[in-house]
């Protein structure tokens, strides 16, 4: 027996943790199938969850273990597992074991700030038989066929198209399957830069850019629409708008392409995209314009391109030869703004930038932190929009040009980090939300995933979905409509849509901005209640009517 281990992932070009299906284990199947065997699939959720299915890896011949974490991030329903967990399911299997994914190529980290310990190799080595540093489904590939495995070799993306195709159907094996589920997609890999950012594992894995064919992405996709995907998101490359492009951007390829995704999968419920490179944008405006024109199109709302500024501060970015100036992100975040500002019909723009800050980097200094937040400022007082902020310490991966500062700014400046992103996140965060989903904004197709304290914390499924908390227990995986009340600093509090104001919970009135809890005890004891009974509660027009607009009466 064949397993095939998810741990999950996430990198810089890429995400796989649930409801996310990166690359890795659907290609590492297609290898298996390809080589005219099976595999089954599990995740690292289902060995926690069940004795049952962690013995099965004692029983297997060859385990493939998908694992590593690059660019680390808060998750809402699961972690990834890190190597000393994977490392006590692995401790009674006697098959073959193998390492492929991030953690594999480069080493994995528990958090922003950290190195990759020199130690980490050897505790690898000690666990796997093969630790691959390439591509998992070539190795899996020689090791099925010739009985050798490489484990640095990467493959062609001719070598991928037919296992791509071939490994579509492990979607079916996933928890999240079908209504759920989220497939990462590969458009391209490496850089076409010249020279490198100083922290980024994207060259020092794969190189200069290599595009991958458009039929073969199109293939890809009407396999998994086939095997039953409906949500897709375009998150395996460093720029979606840089896809096929020389010097220029190619606005026709990707219209070409994303036009072509919606005939693959005419019924598809989500199509996003992750990464984008503002200076590109900002430096090729006609054609950048006509781009997002076309994502605009034929995606679906509450889309966000990340934008990786990393720094407003020239010093650290001549420093760490960083790819944006921060009037070059200026100009791409008000592109966005005018062409994909307008609100789709889930309650969401439809195409939004996001932000990334790396802090720790080389000429990093206390005045890095002030111009960082100045920035952001400047796009609260232009009254432009950005989806999300995030703030991370850098990663020190082996091969990279941070290696040589380490993480030295990373302790030197910590009181200084934690300070700022505490009051980048009470003065932006919370009034940039505010903007992006005003308060009676309808949000559509939350998904129930985890209650505690009697909230219910939901989310839409797409590239940087909202957390939504709504302030009742709602069943898990259960789709609900509801609607924005209120504010934190990352997250909206919001009250299920119709609003029923003759069962509701005295909690959940109090949400409604203007009714504190006098006045909610005054509605629960005039209930039944009429448009006639709330008039007369509810002396403020503006509460009344907001009241009116989210509730049955």
């Amino acid at each position: 027996m064949i397993i095939i281990l998810d741990c999950y992932t996430d990198e810089p070009a890429g995400l796989g943790v649930p409801p996310y299906l990166n690359t890795y284990p659907r290609y590492a199947y297609g290898a298996v199938k390809k080589a005219g065997q099976e595999a089954k699939y599990l995740t690292i959720d289902d060995l926690r969850a069940n004795n049952r299915r962690a013995a099965e890896l004692e029983k297997a011949e060859l385990i493939i273990v998908i694992a590593g974490i690059h660019t680390p991030g808060k998750y809402l329903r699961t972690q990834p597992a890190t190597l000393s967990e994977i490392a006590r399911y692995l401790s009674k299997a006697k098959g073959k074991k193998i390492l492929g994914g991030p953690a594999g190529a480069l080493g994995t980290i528990s958090g922003g700030g950290d190195r990759i310990q020199e130690s980490q190799a050897f505790q690898l080595g000690e666990l796997f038989d093969h630790v691959i540093q390439g591509d998992i489904e070539k190795a899996v590939y020689g090791l099925l066929t010739k009985g050798r495995i490489d484990t640095k070799k990467h493959r062609t993306y001719t070598e991928l198209s037919e296992l791509a195709i071939a490994g579509a159907e492990v979607i079916r094996q996933h928890p999240d399957f079908p209504n759920f589920l989220m497939c990462e997609i590969e458009t391209y890999r490496g850089c076409s830069r010249d020279k490198y950012c100083s922290f980024c594992t994207e060259p020092v894995r794969y190189g200069r850019a290599i595009y991958r064919p458009s039929q073969d992405i199109l293939e890809e996709i009407k396999e998994l629409y086939k095997q039953g995907a409906r949500h897709f998101r375009l998150g395996k490359q460093p720029c979606i708008y840089s896809y096929q492009a020389g010097k220029k951007l190619n606005p026709k390829a990707i219209h070409e392409l994303f036009s072509g995704i919606r005939e693959t999968a005419p019924e598809l419920k989500t199509l996003h995209i992750d990464n984008a490179n503002p200076s590109v944008i900002a430096n090729q405006p006609e054609a950048a314009e006509e781009i997002t024109k076309t994502l605009v199109k034929y995606c679906t709302p509450g889309n966000v391109a990340a934008f990786g500024l990393e720094s407003a501060d020239p010093r650290v970015i001549e420093e760490n030869n960083l790819n944006t100036s921060p009037e070059e992100c200026l100009k791409a975040v008000e592109l966005l703004n005018r062409i994909g500002g307008k609100r789709g019909e889930n309650g969401m723009p439809y195409l939004l930038p996001g932000l990334n800050f790396v802090f720790g980097l080389k000429g990093e200094t206390k005045n890095t932190f002030e111009l960082n937040f100045q920035f952001l400022k400047k796009l609260l007082d232009d009254d432009l929009m950005v989806r999300r902020i995030n703030l991370r310490q850098v990663a020190v991966f082996p091969d990279t040009k941070m290696q040589e500062t380490g993480t030295r700014l990373i302790e030197k400046h910590k009181k200084l980090f934690l300070k700022c992103k505490k009051r980048i996140r009470e003065e932006i965060d919370r009034p940039m939300l505010e903007k992006v989903v005003p308060v009676g904004t309808r949000l559509t197709g939350l998904r129930a995933e985890i209650s505690k304290d009697g909230i219910t914390f939901c989310r839409q499924t797409g590239t940087y979905p909202l957390i939504v908390g709504v302030p009742e227990e709602i069943e898990q995986d259960q789709v609900i409509d509801a609607a924005v009340v209120d504010y934190g600093f990352r997250s909206v509090t919001a009250l299920r849509y119709p609003f029923d104001m003759d069962s509701c919970s005295k909690k959940s009135l109090e949400f409604i901005p203007g009714i504190g809890r006098r006045i909610a005890e005054k509605l629960i004891s005039s209930r039944p209640l009429t448009r006639e009974k709330l008039g007369d509660i509810l002396k403020d027009r503006e509460t009344f009517e907001l009241a009116l607009e989210l509730s049955t009466l």
